[in-house]
């Protein structure tokens, strides 16, 4: 497991491409994952973060696509076997909304309208 992280810190280092490395780590921080899952699970992780390696100078619409649909991100949301209504057959069963709340609040739009300078929109604009 260790070889592994090694592996990938001397390819970060050492690439010819040190900005796409660069900006697909600016990139990640971006995306939060629970600590826990990557403790243990080099493999899944550096599968989440060639995301960002593709991507670096791409845009951020294909990132959150790819992202989206990555297990990593699918246990740290708890969306993972998640059930939608219909397919649970119980009225009382509703989908798990966290992950596009998470999607917006967090990764892309935020917590609060914004006006076209970054302030914050208030009630009486």
């Amino acid at each position: 497991e260790h070889m592994k992280w090694t592996a990938w810190v001397d390819i970060v280092r050492k690439s010819e491409d040190q900005l796409r490395q660069r900006v697909a780590w600016a990139l990640y921080q971006t995306q939060v994952l629970v600590g826990g899952l990557l403790d243990s699970e080099t493999e899944p992780f550096l599968a989440f973060y060639d995301i960002f390696v593709r991507n670096a100078f791409g845009n951020f619409r294909d990132i959150l696509k790819e992202v989206s649909f990555n297990p990593l991100m699918a246990a740290s949301l708890s969306f993972l076997n998640s059930k939608s209504a219909s397919r649970a057959g119980n009225s009382k069963t509703f989908p798990d909304e966290n992950y596009a709340r998470e999607i917006m609040q967090l990764f892309s739009i935020g917590l609060w309208e914004l006006n076209p300078d970054g302030t914050q929109k208030l009630d009486s604009q």
